[in-house]
This record gives structure tokens, sequence and C-alpha cells, in this order.
């Protein structure tokens, strides 16, 4: 008997993207210190402009992942309200505050705040591996 898929709302991560830019900063205050204060702000326009292409290019949207025995698949709803096509799924990192997916070729990170709290649970139950 198939289950009811378990449907994640992903949303853009701030945390995510304040945890890069702290890093960032770091690397830029480490190169002003040590190399030259031009170079840093050279960093510091680059950084930004990664920092601001990442945020943009995050993973937004539903996603339905489902199980049949061990293996997990997911299809990701587009705009147009159609199911995309099934893709497999695996969990290569699995924290009380960061999930690493595989969706298809795609390398998704869901942070606390990419998604409910209910839905990072249910996520949770579906990618634990009894004896682990």
């Amino acid at each position: 008997m198939l289950k009811i898929p378990t449907t994640l709302l992903i949303a853009r991560s701030k945390i995510q993207c304040a945890f890069h830019a702290f890093l960032a900063f770091g690397l830029c205050a480490l190169t002003a210190w040590l190399v030259s204060l031009w170079i840093a702000l050279l960093a510091a326009a680059a950084a930004i402009l990664l920092l601001g292409r990442e945020y943009r290019y995050q993973p937004i949207g539903e996603l339905r992942i489902s199980k049949n025995g061990n293996q997990l698949s997911a299809q990701w709803l587009s705009e147009e309200g159609e199911l995309e096509n099934e893709q497999p799924v695996t969990a290569d990192y699995v924290s009380p505050w960061l999930v690493g997916l595989h969706v298809g070729p795609q390398r998704l990170w869901l942070w606390p705040d990419s998604l409910p709290a209910q839905s990072q649970r249910s996520l949770r139950r579906l990618c634990h591996r009894p004896g682990r």
C-alpha cells in the first residue's frame, strides 16, 4: 500500500545566507589584515555578488517525497500546478539543524528556516534508517 507523499513547502533560507556572509566577512577581514585593504575590498565586492546570486538561485517551491520500501523519490510541483518527473532522492546528511538531499542531479540543503517544523520532522522520519 502506497503512503501519502510528504509535501515540503521549501522557502529561501536566510540562515544559510547569514552563515555564508559571516564566512565571507571573515575571509575579507583576514585578507585585509594579511594582504591588502584593496584586495579585501575586491574580495568583498565579489562576495556580495556571489551571495546575492546564491540567494536568488536557492531552490524554492513544493517538493513531494514518497517512500517505497527503502527507496525515496520526489517530484517538484511546477508553477503551473503540474507534477514534474519523479526523481530518486538520497539523504546523505541528516542533523538536527541541516538536511542534505540529492534530488536527482540537484543538491538541496534544507536549513531550519526553509521548512515548517512539522515538515522537517516528517522528512527526518522518512530519511531515518533503523539501527543508525
